[in-house]
């Protein structure tokens, strides 16, 4: 049967397991332009330099939804905390008044995603994702959110 200082070290055995493991996929440190490259590399898209000044790196991957080709940009922002996916969906004229308010009502059917228009007038669609314990994994995900959601919402912007 069991005693006291057994049913201790198990405790401690199991405890100790259980941490060292879940330690082990809480790895919260970010990624840098080079490695954020790297992954789009390593999950098989085809990924074109769109911007390479240092610090300000841009890339693009395309990926297809809804019989539509989607490129989306992939940077990390400025002060290194997100990295942000995004659409470029045309401009966004004052005349499209309607359109642009169905857009609105969109974001709230597409959100963590959603719409938006730039100071220089482009439409846009964007994510930003956190960049802390980025994986190939949460990546991937994200990137076919995005396409999934330009892909379904095509009649609303184009």
């Amino acid at each position: 049967m069991w005693n006291i200082s057994s049913l201790s070290l198990v405790i401690l055995l199991v405890g100790t397991v259980s941490l060292s493991g879940f330690n082990r996929f809480q790895d919260c440190n970010s990624i840098d332009r080079k490695q954020l490259r790297e992954i789009l590399v390593q999950l098989g898209y085809e990924t074109k330099d769109l911007v390479t000044d240092p610090g300000k790196e841009k890339y693009s991957v395309t990926l297809t939804r809804s019989g539509l080709d989607v490129p989306i940009g992939v940077e990390i922002s400025g002060n290194n905390k997100y990295i942000w996916l995004t659409v470029s969906l045309g401009s966004a004229t004052a005349e499209n008044v309607t359109k642009n308010f169905g857009l609105l009502k969109q974001n709230a059917k597409t959100q963590p995603c959603h719409f938006y228009v730039t100071e220089s007038g482009r439409l846009m669609f964007g994510l930003p994702l956190e960049n802390r314990g980025v994986s190939n994994t949460l990546l991937r995900e994200r990137l076919e959110t995005v396409a999934t959601r330009v892909g379904e919402s095509e009649s609303l912007w184009k």
